[in-house]
C-alpha cells in the first residue's frame, strides 16, 4: 500500500519483538511510522517512510522532544499510537521481593506509556481523533506471585488505559488494551527467534501445553487491526489473546 504522508503511527519499543513486528503491519497498511526505542532499529531505517527516533521512554522530555522534532506529526497530528515499550524482570518469590525491582518496573512500564500519551494526546486531537493502544499482559491479573512487579506495572497500565479512555471521549480517541498472552519473543523465551515460524509454534504449544504461544507478527496483526478502531468504535476495553480467564 502506498504510504500517506499526513496518516501517521507512533510505536514505541520498535527496537524488536512486537513493537517492531507492530511498525511493520502499520508500514504495510499505509502509515508513516514514526519509531520510539532506546537502541533504535536500523533494519527499518531504511524505509523512508519509518522515521527512527532514540530515546529513553522514562524521561518525560526525552519523550516530549523526540515527537516534536518529526515535522510531519507536527503537521498533520498522528492518527495512531501503539504503547508497546516494556521490561519484564525476572521471576521473584514474593517474600524476597525487593521493593527497588518494583519500584524499577513500574517506571519503565508505567512512566513510558505515560509519557507518550502525553506528548501525542495533542497530536491526536489535531488529526481529528485517533487511538491510544496498549501492549498489555494476562499476568495482570496477579496469577502468579513471582511475577507480582511486572504484574502490578501491567495492572497500572490497564488503569491508565481506561482512565484515556474517559479523558479523551470526547476528542474522536479512542483507548483500549490488548493482552497478547505468550509470544514468541527475545524478553519472553530465552534463545529463541522472534521470526519462529508457524510450524514451529505448533509443534511448541502440543509439545509443553503452553498457553497458545504466537509469534511477533500474530500479535501485531491484532493490535494493528485494533489501532484502526473508528471514532465511534470500542473504547476502555481489553482484547485478551490468552487463554487465562481475565
Amino acid at each position: 500500500m502506498e504510504q500517506d504522508p499526513a496518516r501517521i503511527a507512533v510505536v514505541s519499543g520498535t527496537s524488536s519483538g512486537i513493537g517492531e513486528a507492530v511498525a511493520e503491519v502499520m508500514l504495510e497498511r499505509g502509515y508513516t511510522v514514526v519509531g520510539l526505542s532506546r537502541r533504535g532499529n536500523a533494519r527499518l531505517a531504511q524505509d523512508e517512510a519509518y522515521i527512527d527516533r532514540t530515546a529513553d521512554l522514562r524521561d518525560a522530555t526525552a519523550v516530549h522532544e523526540a515527537i516534536a522534532s518529526v515535522p510531519q506529526a507536527r503537521e498533520h497530528g498522528v492518527k495512531a499510537v501503539v504503547l508497546n515499550a516494556g521490561y519484564s524482570p525476572a521471576p521473584v518469590d514474593l517474600p524476597k521481593l525487593p521493593w527497588e525491582t518494583v519500584a524499577d518496573t513500574y517506571a519503565v512500564n508505567v512512566a513510558t506509556a505515560l509519557h507518550l500519551t502525553q506528548a501525542t494526546c495533542g497530536l491526536l486531537k489535531q488529526a481529528g481523533g485517533g487511538s491510544l493502544t496498549f501492549v498489555g499482559a494476562s499476568l495482570a491479573n496477579g496469577y502468579q506471585a513471582d511475577r507480582f512487579a511486572y504484574a502490578a506495572s501491567k495492572a497500572a497500565m490497564t488503569t491508565l488505559m481506561r482512565a484515556c479512555s474517559t479523558e479523551f471521549k470526547d476528542d474522536g480517541i479512542v483507548s483500549n488494551e490488548v493482552r497478547p498472552g505468550p509470544v514468541a519473543t527475545a524478553m519472553t523465551m530465552a534463545g529463541l527467534d522472534s521470526a519462529v515460524n508457524e510450524q514451529v509454534l505448533r509443534a511448541i504449544n502440543e509439545g509443553f501445553g503452553t498457553d497458545w504461544l504466537k509469534s511477533s507478527r500474530t500479535v501485531a496483526e491484532w493490535i494493528a487491526t485494533i489501532a484502526e478502531f473508528p471514532s465511534n468504535g470500542p473504547t476502555g476495553q481489553v482484547f485478551n489473546y490468552s487463554r487465562k480467564v481475565l
